[in-house]
């Protein structure tokens, strides 16, 4: 009989620390370290916050700061993470796109919050992913979503919908997808103003709903969408998806939502009423403002930001569907077999929300702890007193505007939060003004940025005429911060006109 030995070497678990194939992780070796680098981070962002007055709105990126970042090479080996956050520090923080300063005016961009921040960092610590199943973060965002349904006016129960999204754009792409599965795939034709926000034709276009059927329906004086012209388009042997907004992105003019809701109500298997309240719909935390939306409460989808005029980090959005059955039969799929729905554990088939089975995705972090935290600590009434506030505000600039009317001009009526103005100059010739004051005030806007004034954006009125528009969402603006803005727009206006270059303009 032979005798066999054998050697197994279980090198894996060697503790030589000269062995290429010890066991790694990416946990520090001496947490101390990583808690003092964590807690001079979290000073720092502090100071951010705090001193964000004393630092220019926005300011450009130097070409060396360009070059640093291009020429990063792939990082193969490790480096002290006191070094990486002092890159950070230095590349990236000085030359954000300026959202969180109080003159952050520009496009619709929320300005954040301390707790918003504190909840990111307990987010990405907890590093869920939150597709569904037994886990705090999905029972997180179902309550989330029925704080938003009874702010929302829609149905608190389990008849309705919603998952949390990335944004507004996502949102309407579930949104049209539900609305098809209703019609059953009959030819859909959607119904929308002039005003409309751009991602709805991207997710005409990602849909396969082709451009054809996207019907682009005029507006009326107070840049509504016109009901009795959407009345007199709507095609009878097709099904319809009427889009509402509530509060546009250029002027924030807010559509006859009742007046909507009452046309879909009278074709219920033909026609689906969509919200789009990117923009205005978080005010309903306003009870003053609350009247100007309704209507919306009555929508078979509504699709809005929380990032946006309720301040929650970047990116969380919502989308509603008033039909929770249809919704998840639209993006139900059966699960492959990694994904088996068990008995009990972590995945059991009874009792638990997937909301995989609500939207796009599979892999999904949780968005519902910064809208938790967000909300929970500054409650809806403090939400709606800074709405008020940003309203006012935009109203209290518009009237200086109408004062300053021998230099400013107010280019539509002010209804939300949004100002639509340009700077005007006049000139005794009677040569078609449009094009020097479109190129003076493009020139206007890029200074009023560059030298970190402010930011606001551009906005063109009708087919060609450039005006500068301010839209605020904003918690940190003061009504004092309109004063001194108009008076820079101003000053650095007049210091425009007289340069060589507007001159010679000005005699085309």
């Amino acid at each position: 009989m032979r005798l066999w030995s054998f050697r197994i070497e279980f090198s894996c678990f060697s503790s030589n620390d000269n062995d290429p194939k010890e066991e790694v992780s990416l946990d520090p070796l001496d947490w101390n370290d990583t808690r003092y680098l964590g807690h001079q981070i979290m000073d720092d962002m502090m100071d951010y916050l705090r001193d964000l007055r004393q630092r220019p709105t926005w300011r450009p990126i130097p070409p060396e700061v360009k070059e640093i970042i291009a020429t990063s090479a792939l990082p193969l080996h490790s480096q002290s993470p006191w070094e990486v956050y002092d890159e950070i520090r230095s590349i990236a923080l000085p030359y954000v796109v300026g959202n969180i300063h109080p003159h952050y005016w520009g496009y619709v961009q929320g300005s954040g919050s301390p707790i918003g921040a504190l909840a990111e960092f307990i987010t990405g610590t907890m590093n869920t992913m939150s597709w569904g199943g037994h886990q705090a973060s999905i029972y997180l965002e179902r309550q989330v979503l029925s704080w938003l349904k009874e702010l929302m006016g829609f149905p608190t129960d389990e008849t309705s919908s919603g998952v949390l999204v990335s944004g507004t754009s996502v949102a309407t792409i579930i949104a049209l997808a539900v609305a098809r599965n209703k019609f059953h795939n009959r030819t859909m034709k959607i119904y929308c103003s002039n005003e409309v926000h751009s991602c709805l034709a991207r997710a005409v276009d990602l849909l396969g709903i082709t451009r054809t059927n996207l019907i682009v329906i005029p507006t009326n004086s107070q840049r509504q969408i016109d009901v009795e012209a959407l009345k007199a388009s709507i095609d009878s042997n097709s099904c319809g998806f009427i889009v509402g907004t509530a509060g546009t992105v250029g002027t924030g003019a807010i559509d006859d939502l009742e007046g909507l809701a009452d046309l879909c109500a009278s074709h219920p298997e033909n026609l689906w009423f969509h919200v789009d309240g990117a923009i205005g719909a978080v005010a309903r935390c306003s009870t003053r403002l609350r009247p100007l939306f309704t209507g919306l409460e009555r929508a078979d989808s509504l699709a809005f930001d929380l990032h946006k005029w309720l301040f929650v980090p970047y990116e969380c959005g919502c989308i509603l569907i008033r039909d929770g059955q249809l919704h998840r039969s639209t993006f139900a799929q059966p699960p492959a077999s990694y994904l088996t729905l068990l008995d009990g554990g972590i995945t059991p088939s009874h009792g638990e929300l997937y909301f995989s089975d609500y939207g796009l995705e599979l892999s999904r972090n949780t968005k519902a702890i910064k809208v938790w935290m967000t909300l929970k600590t500054y409650g809806i009434e403090r939400f709606g007193r800074i709405m008020e506030q940003n309203v006012d505000q935009a109203l209290y600039f518009a009237r200086l505007i109408e004062q300053n009317s021998n230099e400013l001009e107010l280019m539509a009526k002010t209804t939300l939060n949004i100002v639509c103005f340009r700077y005007i100059v006049h000139r005794s010739n009677s040569i078609d003004q449009q094009p020097m004051l479109n190129e003076l005030n493009k020139r206007l806007l890029v200074l009023i940025q560059e030298r970190g004034i402010a930011v606001v954006s551009p906005f063109v009125i009708g087919t060609n005429t450039f005006a500068l528009r301010m839209c605020i969402t904003n918690h940190r603006t003061k009504l004092s911060d309109m004063d001194t803005f108009l008076q820079r727009v101003i000053k650095l206006a007049c210091e425009l006109v007289n340069t060589s270059e507007f001159i010679m303009l000005n005699k085309i």
